[in-house]
């Protein structure tokens, strides 16, 4: 992962989002972003993001069924959960 203080990314953010938009998915690696020696976040292409949030929305199914299963959750609870995603 490609590593860069906020100062270089706040100077070079436009630059950064041209490369991004011209670069296949797969050739776009994260780039972390970090202030006084902390990681403070990581940019990622509009893509990885959306299929970041699917899996989530796939675990989050999967964790409201798992609650089904055991009786940790009311059927009307599990409905609501996943309704919500």
């Amino acid at each position: 992962m490609k590593t860069m203080t906020s100062s270089e990314a706040r100077q070079g953010f436009s630059s950064m989002l041209s490369m991004l938009s011209m670069l296949s998915i797969v050739a776009v690696e994260p780039v972390s972003i970090s202030k006084k020696n902390k990681e403070v976040a990581v940019m990622i292409s509009s893509d990885r993001y959306k299929e970041l949030k699917k899996l989530e929305d796939i675990l989050y199914g999967k964790a409201a069924e798992l609650a089904i299963r055991e009786g940790f959750a009311s059927d009307q609870e599990s409905k609501d959960l996943l309704g919500s995603i």
